[in-house]
């Protein structure tokens, strides 16, 4: 699709395409071409406006890297704006690839799809068509635009996201919902990362390319710029920080696996001294007393209950059990951190857990 819009005498109009060449040898005005999915016809519009065929190419078919361009005649920039997939509650950043060349009397602005920039651009200049005065004006309105677009994400979206990721950590919550948030936080950080640090090189390159095809524009680019490059400072730092964060899940889940393994030793330790008494007296030899006398059998489970209550106290002067809340958190860890984290049958995990906290709900733990 092709918009021409001619800005002249206080007005903004648009042009047929069919009147571009007439509209190009009119020096008054300033002409703006926007193209959404160029094709191959674009390359002819752009070689009726002087651009050479392998710049033509370049904005027919987009896949190019932010750079910026000098050309005796005009001025070739690529630069990326920003699209927010919100499908299904999941919110996930692209990047669009917009293609501009700048001339002394016409820009021309082509992306694959539509861009918001190109709508919000637009809408300003019919608010006001004297903010137009060069094709530099009108192009400072879509770079700035564009830069509109990145700062609410780069200050509010991904940074909420982040701090939500880190108290969730904090709160001991490590689960397959935090670490898939990580990831998607961290794709999108690394995908503003690949274009913002290239792109605010670009930009600056084009405030020194301005020279006569902008002459006295300088400015307008070297202020987009610095605003670029505070943007990708602040990917950077969002980088490291979900970095960290995922270190910090890791040294989560290590954690849980560890008392999920300390909970399972312990009851180890308890049963196997039992497991020993009842498979001695399962044996059922002749000659075994005690067998046959009448205190035998409670001898043997006041035998293997001492096991227990000795092995329990030693576990609590050792400090690997007792302390508020700690019933709750064994039986948890055995209930779900068990079929998470060892990845055991999740029913076999829940009847582990029920046990667990029917054997610690038993045992009075201290405060610590």
């Amino acid at each position: 699709m092709l918009t021409i819009r001619s800005i002249a005498d206080g007005r903004v109009m648009t042009v047929p395409p069919e009147q571009l060449a007439a509209r190009l040898d009119d020096p008054s005005g300033v002409l703006w071409v926007d193209v959404v999915d160029p094709g191959p016809g674009v390359g002819a519009v752009l070689t009726t406006m002087g651009v050479d065929p392998w710049v033509a190419e370049d904005v027919a078919e987009p896949a190019t890297h932010p750079k910026a361009e000098a050309h005796p005649d005009y001025l070739f920039l690529v630069v990326n704006g920003l699209d927010l997939d919100d499908e299904g509650g999941r919110f996930e950043i692209s990047t669009i690839e917009l293609d501009v060349v700048l001339g002394r009397r016409w820009l021309v602005t082509s992306a694959r799809e539509p861009l918001e920039v190109s709508t919000v651009a637009a809408a300003a200049l019919e608010r006001d068509p004297a903010v137009a005065a060069t094709p530099a004006d009108v192009l400072h309105l879509v770079l700035d635009a564009m830069v509109d677009e990145y700062e609410p994400f780069i200050d509010r979206f991904i940074p909420d996201r982040v701090d939500a990721i880190e108290n969730a950590l904090f709160d001991g919550c490590a689960d397959e919902a935090i670490r898939r948030e990580i990831h998607l936080r961290r794709r999108d950080v690394l995908r503003l990362q690949r274009v913002t640090t290239p792109q605010a090189a670009a930009v600056q390159r084009l405030a020194g390319l301005a020279g006569d095809v902008a002459p006295g524009q300088r400015h307008l680019f070297e202020d987009i710029a610095g605003r670029l490059a505070y943007v990708a400072a602040q990917t950077e730092s969002l980088r490291v920080q979900l970095d960290t964060a995922f270190d910090h899940y890791q040294s989560t889940v290590a954690n849980a696996q560890n008392e999920v393994m300390k909970v399972l030793t312990m009851v180890s330790a308890i049963l196997l001294p039992i497991t020993v008494v009842a498979g001695v007296y399962g044996m059922n030899f002749r000659f075994m007393p005690e067998l046959d006398e009448p205190w035998g059998y409670p001898v043997a489970l006041a035998v293997m209950a001492a096991i227990v209550v000795v092995g329990l106290v030693v576990f609590r002067i050792k400090g690997w059990i007792g302390g508020h809340g700690r019933t709750r958190r064994v039986a948890r860890t055995l209930q779900v951190g068990a079929g998470k984290v060892l990845r055991t049958p999740a029913l076999g995990a829940r009847i582990v857990g029920r046990a667990g906290m029917g054997v610690a709900s038993s045992w009075r733990l201290p405060r610590s």
